[in-house]
């Protein structure tokens, strides 16, 4: 293939890093999985919008949470299918960084953490917050990209270049965000609780409160799980910038096969959003037949009640 022309990156290791059956093969891995992920997400966006078992802030953090991968995933198909990224034109195919998903588990911890707090009022809000939530997330993610990237020499047409920041706090972005995601995990375990007294000590409550109350205690159970396997894939993905960091001298095909294999957008929506699925059914199924007994109880001890004060009338 000749070389392209107008390029910053050197040619010769441009030539090894396209001839690197390593990395051929990661980015076909990754081509194949973004192709899977792309139905998978479609699906999860309807159901987040459509779903009304939920309330209707949480389906839009959550909508745009699955729309945000699911346009990294149509990007990487339009990227990968390209042949490693040698015939793109003269459109920049670096590696500029999504952070617009990375603090949806502090949002929707946010959320919950509001709908406990404001009970009473909360469900009559509609999509105030929810919305809010998003924006402030889409802003969050245009400061720290613009923050990584202000004032950096930006190649006009990288060939297979992954640009990183020069920033000396770029670590600090990462640690910031994974803190962030665990401190939303430990507030959401803290709500769970707070709902879980809620729904004991709550003795002059309407039928409709008693009903949001347990609603969020099942939805915050699903965002406990959420965060979890968010957490999982985010310290997958830190570590590979800390690797990246400390050997950046290593051989460069690998590390781009590597930082494909590793930045696994498309293994995440494939494997939270199926087994998310799994787990918002049983928690789900579970809450009923808890509730079915709990009626049967109610019922048999009514009934007991009924017969004791019928013999004593007689």
């Amino acid at each position: 293939m000749p070389l392209v022309q107008d390029s910053t990156c050197n040619e010769t290791e441009v030539l090894e890093i396209q001839n690197s059956t390593f990395l051929h093969i990661s980015e076909t891995i990754m081509l194949i999985l973004s192709i899977i992920a792309l139905p998978i997400l479609l699906i999860a966006v309807i159901k987040c919008v459509t779903n009304a078992h939920f309330h209707l802030n949480i389906r839009i953090i959550t909508a745009a949470h699955c729309i945000s991968i699911l346009l990294h995933c149509i990007g990487r198909i339009i990227q990968h299918s390209s042949d490693m990224y040698l015939w793109m034109g003269p459109l920049a195919t670096c590696d500029r960084r999504q952070f617009i998903g990375v603090f949806t588990t502090v949002f929707v911890a946010f959320e919950r953490t509001i709908a406990t707090h404001f009970t009473k009022k909360y469900e009559n809000k509609k999509s105030k917050c929810g919305i809010a939530f998003v924006v402030i997330q889409a802003l969050i993610s245009i400061i720290i990209t613009f923050g990584l990237f202000y004032e950096t020499d930006l190649p006009n047409r990288p060939v297979y270049c992954v640009l990183n920041s020069d920033k000396p706090w770029t670590v600090t972005v990462d640690l910031i965000t994974m803190s962030s995601n665990f401190f939303a995990f430990i507030q959401c375990y803290r709500m769970y609780k707070i709902n879980m007294k809620l729904r004991i000590i709550t003795t002059q409550t309407t039928l409709s409160q008693k009903y949001t109350i347990e609603e969020n205690k099942t939805l915050i159970q699903i965002c406990m799980r959420f965060t979890c396997l968010d957490f999982v894939f985010m310290i997958t993905y830190f570590m590979k910038t800390i690797l990246t960091e400390m050997y950046p001298t290593q051989r460069k095909e690998y590390a781009y096969a590597i930082c494909e294999l590793v930045h696994c957008a498309p293994v995440y929506a494939i494997v939270v959003i199926l087994t998310m699925q799994r787990i918002i059914k049983k928690i789900q199924t579970e809450r009923v037949v808890k509730l079915k007994a709990e009626v049967e109880v109610k019922d048999d001890a009514y009934f007991y009640f009924f017969k004791q004060q019928w013999s004593q009338s007689k």
